[in-house]
């Protein structure tokens, strides 16, 4: 049974309209309903949770900026989202969705018309389903060096909370550290904590292509992070910890990078 599964969602409005340029909250809000409608457990488990949560939302992706604050959308065209499960649980309820889909979501107040889900790669990019077993084992039984250079690309603003401070610079020890610990909440097989240390002294960000996005705030002010792309090399070799770093810059397109991940941010992929 899967337990990762990104679910991408298409849309077409049936006329012409405004909406907020950042929608993640709203997205988020959509599959806090279906969750409730399928599963309600579910839905009151994970809503008021601290810490990681087995799940990620993007904004809706596409349409016109007409303003600073809003983006139009048009009948003529497709837009997508897509949405994440972490756990078996929240994976059976995206499948769910996907094998009878709704006939229309709602998003800050407007409904547009679902035009289609899909997991498979082969239809979109950003879809996916796999199990944590089979993410692993590529890196676990290679017969081959993992490589030692890595990139990603941040999709979405990105950025990190450490010792109570705001972060939004993706250097390797945030990004592949809380990998690690987003992995250890839902896999069945840990990663050594101990992972964070490594990255601190044997990966180093070499070559980067960054710049500052924000979406915004609950409290009206603006969520900033990294957007772009970032080239991290190992200084040291050390095949398990290579293996294992490759190994979530693969995860991130599931879990997402850093904070705020259920709203929009952190939508991150290995290039």
């Amino acid at each position: 049974m899967s337990d990762l599964v990104s679910l991408v969602v298409t849309v077409r409005p049936a006329d012409a309209l405004r909406l907020p340029a950042h929608t993640g909250r709203a997205i988020y809000a959509q599959l806090l309903r279906w969750l409730g409608d399928i599963e309600p457990a579910l839905a009151s488990q994970w809503h008021d949770v601290d810490g990681p949560k087995p799940y990620t939302c993007s904004s809706l992706v596409g349409g016109k900026r007409v303003s600073k604050g809003q983006r139009e959308y048009v009948p003529e065209t497709e837009y997508w989202f897509r949405l994440t499960a972490l756990d078996a649980s929240i994976a059976a309820v995206l499948l769910k969705l996907q094998a009878a889909p709704p006939a229309q979501v709602e998003i800050d107040g407007a409904a547009l018309p679902v035009t289609g889900m899909t997991t498979d790669a082969a239809q979109h990019p950003w879809a996916g389903l796999t199990t944590y077993h089979e993410l692993a084992a590529p890196y676990l039984l290679a017969s081959e060096p993992p490589p030692r250079a890595i990139r990603i690309s941040f999709e979405t603003p990105t950025a990190f909370r450490q010792a109570g401070m705001h972060l939004p610079v993706p250097l390797p020890e945030l990004v592949f550290g809380g990998l690690a610990d987003r992995w250890n909440a839902f896999s069945p097989n840990a990663i050594s904590p101990h992972l964070r240390e490594y990255c601190q002294s044997g990966v180093a960000m070499s070559h980067y292509d960054l710049r500052t996005g924000s979406i915004p705030g609950g409290d009206g002010r603006s969520e900033i992070g990294a957007m772009g792309s970032a080239r991290y090399v190992h200084t040291r070799h050390d095949r398990y910890w290579m293996s294992m770093v490759t190994l979530l810059a693969g995860y991130a397109f599931y879990s997402g990078v850093g904070r705020l991940t259920t709203i929009g941010m952190g939508q991150a992929r290995r290039v």
